[in-house]
Parts: C-alpha cells; structure tokens; sequence
C-alpha cells in the first residue's frame, strides 16, 4: 500500500464478523521535538512526568530508593525505563514536578544548572569497568566527554533530542548504542567518532572527544535542521566542515533485541532483569534496589534496553515483576503508556501487549503502540500494532509509521488474529 493512502483510504478492515471495509483513522500525532528532562516536566494524560538521567547510567541503591518513595507518594507509582537509559516517574501534579529537581540535584541525581543538566546527557556501555570485555577505557573517556559538554555552554543550542553515547563493547556489542555522536572502541585501545554515515579515523580517546565536541558545535554554527540520527547524509555535512577524514559507514539494523533479551546470569557476577515493556512500579524499583544492597554491590545500572544489571551477585536475584526468563516473550514486546497516560494515544496498549504475550509466534517481536509515532521502539517490529479512531492497525516487519495492512475493530478481533499467527508461526517451524 502506497503511504500516501495511510491517512485516507489505505487500510483494509478485518472487525470479528470478518467484514472488510476501508480505513483511514490513523491521525499523525504532534511531535514535540523534544523530550523530558530534570528541568524539563513534560504534562501528560495521567499528570506531570518528571525523567532522571542518572550519571553514567549508574543509580545508587540510596538513590532508588529514595525515587521510589517519591514516585510513590507524589505520583502514580509508575515508572518508566527509557531507551535513553533514564528512569521516568509518571502522574505527579503540577507543584510538585516543579519540586522535583531540587529534591533529585540534592541526592546527586542531577546538576542544579538546567543547561549543564541538559549538556551531561549521553549513553555509556552499562557494563563499563564491570566486565573485561569491555574497552578498559570507556568510563575514562565517558568521564571526559561529560565535562567537555558540561564546559561547551553553546552547544546548549543543540536540539533536545541531539545525543552522544560512549561505547565500549564487550557484552553489548559495539554499534548497539545509537546516538548522533557516538564515541566507538576500536582495536588497539583506540577509539572512532561516528556521526551519521562517517566514521572517523580510530585516535585516542582524548583527541576522539574533541572531535565529538568539534562535530557538535558545527552542528550548531551550520545551522543544521536535521539531526544526525536522522538523515545520515548530515554527519558528511559536519566532518567536510572540519575537514575531518573518515569514511562511509553501511547502515545497519540496531538489533535492540539482542540486549532486550539479555537478561539472567552475564558472568562476572553481574545479573540482568528485565522491566516489562520498559514499565515498572515504585515497589518493583524498591525491591530492585534492597537487592543490590543486600546481596550485591549497591548499584543498579540502567539500559536502553528495559534493562537493570546488578553487580556483585552470587545468587539470582529475585524480584516480583521483573523478567529473568530469557525465553519470556515478554522480552519481545515494546508498548507505550497508551491512552490512559498519553493524551496522544489513539487506544490502550500495555494491557493488549501483555495479554499477546502468549499469542506471539515464537521468536516473533511485536509493538504496540497509541499513535504513529512509536515511542516506545522507533524500529522495526515483526508485528506492529498502532491504535486509530476505529481499531488497531497491523503493521508486519515495520514500524509504527510503516504501511498499514490491516484493522482489527475491538480488542478480541487482535487476540483472534494473533491466535491465527501463532498457529501459521507452529506449522512454519514444523511443530
């Protein structure tokens, strides 16, 4: 189906008569352009949502604790894991969002100066300094990078979405981190700078985060519309205007589900669990965090990949809600907050995405999401769900802004098709 049809008269109807029809109720929803942050409280449907960037992705066990009492008494209670590696606390009311950051800088989770805050943002390898396979210098050149974006007051004309990331490898393989700037091991204890489809020539690691800095801040003087991330061709733009030598990276897929379904046992004491769909409770994140102080090391580092890792375990931890299974196809699932939480979303999701779990065709993937902009996995999904004015959309191996197929009116129109895929998914597998 042409994507011109998507918001006219594209989609075929399926309601649980089986009667087909058109339809085109699919609304393309407002983008912000940018995104919550400590001094930044984003409004939504279910209230004020205020987002933690722990530094170094690495939260305290006092820390956790201390955000799950807040979240608990001056919000819903439900709290959010970001593929940006940040931890987000739903449903708080106007006054006491605007509280929150004072209450987060003063137990170290944030800076008091917002532009600064706002600067320090990145992805680093979770598993940094924890496991040898990871470049032995990634926390030294994430340390770095940190305060050269704290010190480049200009570089606070960045977009809110622009990002850096760090990354060292080992267990979560190289190219898993995805930002604009991205700070990439190599062999021999060097590192590259990739920025869109360049890659630059592997250096140290302290001349690799000025080129960072150099890449960004053109960014900024050339007036770029358009970040990296997004249109490759701007990271050739930058390296031309620096003159910097690199070459031409192929794109590849992210392959998030990998580290999605990494959880359980990693070797070296390290143990990973899995959040549901990125959601969990004030309660799950306090039983998280009396493990790690208990029975580990007292650190819970946070993944882009609804993942926690604890450290110094010599047990499996055991925490209510939290997924250890790696063959749990919840592990598989991506949902956002839906129409309960998000004045945006066309209908509910978590709930339809945790009643398919045990519909979904083994090793298959499936998001749900409220709108077209796929908040919750801006990727590729086996099957991708989007909610309308009428029903749910199906979208096969693409995203929530992808062509869609098919409309499902009413919620046991979506399990009766699943059942139908789980079946064709057995008989393809010769089960």
């Amino acid at each position: 189906m042409a994507g011109s049809d998507l918001l006219g008269s594209g989609a075929q109807v399926a309601d649980q008569t089986g009667v087909t029809g058109v339809y085109g109720g699919f609304a393309q929803p407002e983008v912000k352009g940018w995104c919550p942050g400590l001094f930044a409280p984003m409004e939504a449907a279910d209230g004020w949502l205020v987002r933690v960037r722990p530094t170094l992705g690495r939260l305290e066990a006092a820390q956790a604790f201390l955000l799950a009492d807040v979240a608990q008494r001056q919000g819903n209670g439900r709290i959010g894991l970001t593929n940006r590696a940040s931890l987000q606390l739903r449903g708080f009311g106007a006054d006491a969002a605007r509280r929150f950051p004072e209450i987060a800088v003063a137990a170290g989770l944030g800076l008091s100066d917002a532009g600064m805050e706002r600067r320090q943002a990145m992805l680093v390898s979770p598993l940094a300094g924890d496991d040898p396979s990871c470049a032995a210098q990634t926390v030294a050149c994430a340390e770095s990078l940190r305060t050269a974006l704290i010190g480049a007051e200009e570089l606070t004309a960045l977009p809110g979405k622009f990002g850096f990331a760090v990354d060292g490898g080992g267990l979560y393989p190289t190219g898993l981190l995805q930002a604009d700037i991205t700070l990439r091991a190599t062999e021999g204890g060097l590192w590259s700078v990739v920025c869109g489809a360049m890659c630059a020539a592997p250096t140290t690691y302290t001349l690799a985060v000025g080129q960072a800095v150099a890449l960004a801040r053109a960014f900024v003087t050339s007036h770029q519309s358009v970040r990296p991330q997004r249109d490759r061709a701007v990271g050739q733009v930058l390296f031309q205007i620096l003159g910097l030598v690199g070459q031409v990276l192929a794109p590849k897929p992210t392959q998030a589900e990998v580290c999605c379904g990494r959880v359980g046992p990693l070797g070296h004491g390290l143990f990973a669990l899995s959040a549901p769909m990125g959601c969990m409770s004030a309660t799950m994140l306090h039983d998280c965090a009396t493990v790690a102080a208990t029975q580990g090391d007292g650190i819970l580092r946070l993944t882009p990949w609804h993942t926690l890792v604890l450290g110094g375990m010599e047990q499996a931890p055991v925490v209510a809600g939290m997924v250890t299974d790696p063959h749990s196809p919840l592990l598989r699932i991506w949902a956002c907050s839906g129409a309960s939480a998000c004045a945006q979303a066309a209908g509910e999701t978590e709930n339809l995405a945790r009643n398919l779990a045990p519909l979904l065709p083994a090793g298959a993937s499936l998001h749900v999401s409220g709108c077209r902009k796929g908040c919750a996995h801006p990727g590729s999904a086996d099957y991708t769900l989007v909610a309308g004015d009428q029903g749910y959309g199906l979208v096969r191996n693409g995203s929530a802004s992808g062509d869609v197929e098919s409309l499902f009116v009413g919620e046991q129109a979506v399990y009766t098709a699943f059942e139908s895929f789980k079946k064709e998914g057995a008989v393809d597998a010769g089960l």
